[in-house]
């Protein structure tokens, strides 16, 4: 036994330079892929299934305004977009993807560490695994497919620019492609870089390092111009709101009070506490490096997202910048993990490093594999509204969902299924955003009209003007609506039910 172990080490030490890339791949990987087979023909993620399913099919059969287009930093749409146009379809896609998606943001994580910090093969696994199967980091995954994209250039772009051996055009020019493709990616991930960016060069500049600090300004110089021109376009278009947070809510839509908050306290209350509920768990941990570990990239990170939350953008949530927290908080364990190998303490056969190993695994699996096992009706105790979780808008209590639950995912199938052969084509159904992209799949999109989330009587109100006759909404059976709409007004009839989903026909007063 003891010959066949010592054997694996031999052969993990020989072959560590492949080996730990593999697991730093394979283990998210598999990790992300099981809530995907658990939903069987069905997608999770909010996003996944609300805006991207949706987006994808209305450029489809519409056409794609292109300057709405660049709007959304689309370098993972123009992926998604040509593969379900060459006919892959949209759902079994976005399957296949968003496990990928982790499982390569886990390898440019490993590279960062491995090359751009010079930490060993086995050290750098750690942030590798931390930042990609955390609960956190799974919540991230879960639908924010385009953040994901661009932390892996991120990362990629941060490796190159830690790079302090290799200054060829060679290296610079992969640099200005890796922050171009961030900028393609996502806005907010592109506002962290500028930031690391930003104070890399004063530091350069601040030791005489004239010459690095203008090839990395112009470097940088086309994913600066795109930045500003989708920050143009994006204004141009109404589609952001601009200046900083207002902290009252002014809408009437049951979105507003996902970003709004009643004062500039309750909002830093608020998202001090969602920082703790994040993690609590890693803290007794990443606390004993912040002071020791002076990176001043991941460094950077830290002090932007603090001063992102502090002074929220009026287009984001500030819990936005608490969930990339993830990412740097992961070095910062790792790094106290690997201290923690010089305290010589022991006892019953356990060093302090061994016993921050097994407190890391323990806390670390049963709350990602509660968050990954758990349906949304019966949720792991941490992700459970009734007692821990008071920030579900932001982490959902379970990975078993979309914009539904798992368990309604057949039902209304079948409802759109019923409404497609029993309901005349010149009716119109109503849905919530939550409903719409499953319409889209079923229905013409003529038949459906989305009134996002809005009220249902007003939309109906509204449709009837136009000239509508037969009005229809598909949502939950009474009592058991999500979304702060357990119930339906008296004015919707239900006329077909399948599980908890039904369709209602709609009766004007």
């Amino acid at each position: 036994m003891i010959e066949t172990l010592n054997s694996i080490k031999d052969w993990i030490k020989r072959y560590q330079n492949v080996f730990f890339p593999f697991l730093a791949f394979f283990i998210p990987f598999v990790v992300r892929a099981i809530p995907e087979l658990i939903m069987g023909s069905y997608v999770i993620g909010f996003d996944t299934m609300g805006y991207y399913v949706q987006n994808t099919l209305l450029w489809l059969h519409n056409g794609i305004n292109w300057w709405g287009f660049l709007a959304t930093s689309p370098l993972f749409y123009a992926f998604f977009v040509s593969i379900v146009a060459a006919g892959g379809p949209s759902v079994l896609v976005l399957k296949i993807v968003s496990p990928l998606l982790l499982g390569f943001l886990g390898l440019s994580i490993y590279q960062y560490s491995r090359r751009g910090l010079e930490w060993s093969p086995i050290k750098s696994v750690v942030p590798a695994l931390l930042g990609t199967v955390y609960f956190v980091a799974l919540r991230v995954s879960w639908d924010m497919l385009r953040t994901e994209l661009g932390l892996i250039f991120l990362f990629f772009a941060l490796t190159l620019l830690a790079n302090r051996k290799n200054n060829s055009l060679k290296n610079y020019a992969f640099l200005s492609l890796a922050m171009l493709a961030v900028a393609l990616s996502h806005q907010l991930v592109a506002l962290i870089m500028f930031g690391i960016f930003g104070f890399t060069v004063a530091y350069k500049l601040f030791h005489k390092d004239f010459v690095r600090s203008i090839k990395l300004i112009v470097f940088s110089l086309p994913a600066v111009v795109f930045l500003v021109i989708n920050y143009l376009i994006n204004m141009n278009l109404a589609l952001l709101p601009s200046g900083f947070l207002d902290y009252s809510v002014n809408s009437s839509s049951p979105l507003s009070t996902w970003n709004s908050f009643a004062s500039y306290p309750s909002m830093l209350l608020s998202s001090g506490g969602f920082f703790l509920y994040c993690f609590l768990p890693l803290l007794p941990l990443a606390v004993l490096s912040f002071r020791r570990f002076g990176n001043y990239q991941l460094r950077s990170w830290l002090l932007l997202s603090l001063f992102l939350v502090l002074f929220p953008l009026a287009f984001v949530s500030p819990y936005r910048w608490v969930l990339l927290l993830m990412y740097p908080i992961a070095f910062y364990a790792a790094e106290t993990l690997s201290r923690l190998k010089s305290i010589k303490w022991k006892h019953f056969k356990l060093t302090a490093q061994k016993i921050a190993i097994i407190y890391l695994v323990l806390s670390t699996s049963a709350l990602s594999f509660g968050y990954i096992f758990m349906a949304p009706e019966k949720p792991f105790v941490y992700f459970d509204t009734s007692y821990v979780n008071k920030y579900v808008n932001e982490i959902p209590s379970s990975m078993l969902q979309n914009t539904i639950s798992i368990s309604d995912c057949q039902a209304t199938e079948n409802a759109l299924q019923w409404f497609k052969n029993n309901v005349n084509s010149s009716a119109i159904l109503l849905t919530h955003t939550a409903f719409y992209s499953w319409a889209l799949l079923t229905l013409k999109e003529n038949q459906v009209q989305n009134y996002a989330f809005d009220d249902p009587v007003n939309a109906a109100n509204a449709t009837a003007q136009e000239g509508y006759n037969q009005i229809y909404l598909i949502w939950w059976v009474n009592g058991r609506g999500w979304y702060g709409q357990p119930t339906l007004p008296s004015s919707f009839q239900a006329v077909y039910q399948s599980g908890e989903i039904a369709i209602y026909s709609y009766k004007s007063a």
